[in-house]
């Protein structure tokens, strides 16, 4: 089975041709519009760092972002992150490919894995136009990526694991933030009441 089976695959929206020009000129709608900056490794979707956008009239839906749409870099590294509910409602620009799967088909999270393997990736590597690091993928090249389809219920087992093993990530990230930040504090602290004894 391949994609286009399971899901609806889109390019995003391309925002020059929607962006208003100024509120002088009219009615516009403010969005907030996510940038490849949004999507950090290994596939943490970031909307804080979203930009705002006034579009010249009301955007079609499908341009926003959707719970469990599943979000893909065109260009290299191809990184690939699933929607929640915090993150719904935001504009997605054409840098990305939009993957809206069929639930009763296709866990999200499982799909998510799929397009993370490294036999996905490669596939990816050996279809972009240009050079390997600044190529560009077509968001139908996704159509035609085959999908094995095992039963729900163990797609949606493989979905969580991989929502926990993303949490954990997160999770020992922060802690090492805050290790080092500890740690810089304790020396700062050292070094005050040692140059005192000068």
């Amino acid at each position: 089975m391949f994609f286009k089976d399971v899901s609806n695959i889109r390019t995003g929206l391309v925002t020059a041709r929607k962006q208003a020009k100024g509120p002088e000129n009219g009615n516009f709608r403010e969005y907030r519009l996510l940038s490849l900056r949004c999507i950090k490794e290994p596939g943490v979707l970031d909307v804080g760092l979203a930009d705002p956008y006034a579009a010249n009239d009301e955007l079609k839906p499908e341009f926003l972002t959707q719970q469990d749409d599943i979000l893909v870099r065109l260009s290299a590294p191809y990184t690939s992150a699933l929607v929640n509910d915090e993150s719904a409602g935001f504009v997605v620009p054409s840098h990305f490919a939009i993957i809206r799967v069929d639930k009763s088909k296709v866990d999200p999270a499982y799909v998510l894995w799929i397009l993370r393997q490294q036999s996905t990736l490669k596939q990816i590597y050996q279809n972009v136009s240009g050079t390997i690091a600044f190529g560009t993928i077509n968001s139908s090249f996704f159509n035609d990526l085959k999908i094995d389809i095992i039963p729900l219920e163990k797609q949606r087992l493989i979905g969580e694991i991989l929502k926990l093993s993303e949490r954990e990530q997160a999770l020992l990230s922060e802690l090492a933030k805050a290790k080092a930040e500890l740690n810089m504090a304790i020396m700062a602290n050292a070094y005050k009441s040692l140059s005192k004894g000068k």
